[in-house]
């Protein structure tokens, strides 16, 4: 009974029988019933609301997630172009915009490879399954029918060994030559990612092709053609520099570290006393005419763009792993099943993303005309300093002991992937300054010992500084040891060198 209802009662009893007034108080007593009923729903249904609010905000908190990004400048960074649908960034156009000069296709060194050798290239170190899209759509770009037949072969049928195609060797030589050489980009649709859209198949193929450079070089060294195996090793060293310096993802997924991509120095140092002064004089002046790398910001903002891309379609940590191609921590991977129902949001992913890679770019930045060693010694201390963010296992047991709140919320889920997605574009960018200041060290070592020689041979002694070979570095900050010895010198630094 309501207070209402009990007041009423109450002054029933003790009323001095006027009817009026009892009839009203009994009508009064009906309204008050219904009010209470209203009252008592409206208490109910605001309870209702505030329950579900706590449980929105409890659910927004630590279990929502963003499936897509948002376009702005914090995010994607740029926020055009845009695919047709006119709700994402097309990171491949963008891409191509910024390393790809507009040059027609038959001024393009590549396209006389691509011509002579046709699908075989495709054929070499494919690592992301099926090419098959690759090679049409690049025969669309070039202008090329699909259905010709190779001109040229690198491989034995029979035992796939590489074998010396001297025609095709020389058709490389001089497409390796012209101004403009680069492997272009090529998408299936807009829905292949930019990762996707990188022919990793050809670059392997170019490895392929600096075997059979090094393989024929060898043999005219040995019958003393010093003038064609030169050529041979130089359209290596070309070849090496043009597959590798177009697109951010190579060294860190194609593997360019083998020697076998790198300048032989002591190979061809080995076979300079059957060389003419005159030789030895073109082969100084033809180093110096090797293509230059991509700037470090370029190929940054390449990676991050890349990352990006592969963000932008990616709807939990899973897909992101498979786009990748990654092996994640085995403690990430264990949470896996239970990170993709609870989610992350995406748009805190890339600001994390973009902000790390902001700082790092200031490094680089900072490091510009310093000592190439103590840039990579700087790299070094940075990933020593965020060393709790490596694939290293042990770290990650110690990170997520110590750290147990990021994975409460989605937004620190989000940052932490964020942080990672980071990590893995700048140990992939720090991966490559180091493969290039190895091979710059090589390639300056390799022109130096030539101008020794070539000093040996005018003054009968080796000198007793560089200053005096009169040579100007290839690269001003590349700074080469020099040492004479009783019998001999030594070159080099921390990156190389030769005795």
């Amino acid at each position: 009974m309501s207070t209402d209802e009990r007041n009423y009662h109450n002054f029933e009893s003790h009323s001095l029988n006027s009817g009026l007034d009892a009839e009203l108080m009994h009508a009064h007593g009906r309204r008050g019933g219904k009010g209470c009923f209203c009252a008592c729903c409206l208490g109910c249904l605001g309870c209702l609301l505030l329950i579900a609010l706590v449980i929105f905000a409890f659910w927004y908190c630590f279990f929502s997630g963003g499936a897509s990004l948002i376009v702005s400048p914090e995010t994607t960074i740029i926020t055009e172009p845009l695919k047709s649908d006119g709700k994402t960034v097309d990171f491949h156009k963008a891409i191509q915009e910024k390393i790809e000069p507009n040059v027609p296709a038959n001024e393009n060194g590549f396209r006389e490879v691509f011509v002579g050798y046709g699908k075989q290239i495709f054929e070499a170190g494919d690592h992301l399954g099926k090419t098959d899209w690759q090679y049409n759509k690049m025969c669309e770009q070039f202008g090329i029918d699909p259905l010709t037949p190779p001109l040229y072969s690198l491989k034995n049928p029979l035992n796939q060994q590489i074998i010396i195609d001297q025609e095709g060797l020389d058709a490389v030589q001089v497409a390796a030559n012209k101004k403009h050489y680069f492997v272009p980009l090529v998408r299936e649709s807009e829905k292949t990612f930019a990762v996707m859209s990188q022919p990793y198949a050809a670059y392997a193929f170019h490895q392929t092709l600096s075997d059979a450079l090094r393989q024929r070089a060898d043999r005219r060294f040995r019958s003393r053609d010093i003038d064609d195996a030169w050529k041979d090793m130089l359209t290596s060293l070309r070849l090496f520099r043009r597959a590798t310096i177009n697109h951010a993802w190579v060294q860190a997924l194609g593997g360019n570290g083998d020697e076998s991509s790198l300048a032989p120095v002591a190979k061809v140092v080995a076979t300079l006393s059957q060389w003419t002064p005159a030789q030895l004089e073109r082969a100084i002046k033809d180093l110096e005419s090797l293509p230059d790398w991509q700037d470090r910001q370029t190929t940054l903002t390449v990676m991050q763009f890349t990352l990006l891309d592969i963000l932008s379609a990616a709807d939990d940590l899973a897909e992101l792993d498979y786009r990748l191609g990654l092996e994640l921590p085995k403690e990430l991977r264990e949470m896996l099943p239970g990170l993709q129902l609870i989610g992350f949001d995406w748009n805190v992913v890339a600001k994390e993303l973009n902000g790390e890679i902001k700082n790092y770019a200031k490094l680089i930045e900072k490091m510009e005309g310093t000592h190439p060693e103590e840039q990579i010694a700087e790299l070094h201390l940075r990933d020593t300093e965020r060393s709790h963010f490596s694939w290293n296992e042990s770290e990650w047991e110690k990170m997520i002991a110590e750290n147990p709140s990021l994975f409460f919320t989605a937004s620190g889920r989000s940052k932490l992937v964020g942080i990672i997605a980071s990590e893995l574009v700048m140990k992939a960018a720090g991966e490559m300054y180091q493969q290039q200041m190895i091979e710059e060290s090589r390639c300056q070592v390799l022109r130096l010992a030539l101008a020794l020689e070539r000093f040996r041979r005018e003054h009968q002694k080796y000198p007793d500084s560089l200053e005096e070979l009169g040579v100007k570095p290839m690269s001003p900050n590349m700074h080469i040891e020099y040492e004479k010895k009783a019998t001999g010198y030594r070159l080099g630094n921390g990156f190389f060198s030769l005795e």
